[in-house]
């Protein structure tokens, strides 16, 4: 079994309130970081802005746009 299906099986054993936690808990492993490494809170928010839209580009096509 390589990785993809793994993960695959996984996800499928999830809701969508499993989903949510897994998310919030991302953002809080982010909030860590910023507190830990107080250089990361001098990065230009444009730089964070133009990651959220990079990374939100294939997700956006095919849940919308496909």
């Amino acid at each position: 079994m390589d990785i993809g299906t793994w993960a695959n099986s996984i996800l499928k054993k999830l809701n969508w309130t499993d989903i949510a936690l897994v998310k919030l808990c991302c953002i809080t492993i982010g909030i860590i970081l910023a507190t830990l490494i107080p250089l990361l809170l001098g990065i230009n928010i444009w730089w964070l802005v133009a990651a959220v839209v990079i990374f939100a580009i294939k997700p956006v096509y095919k849940g919308f746009i496909k």
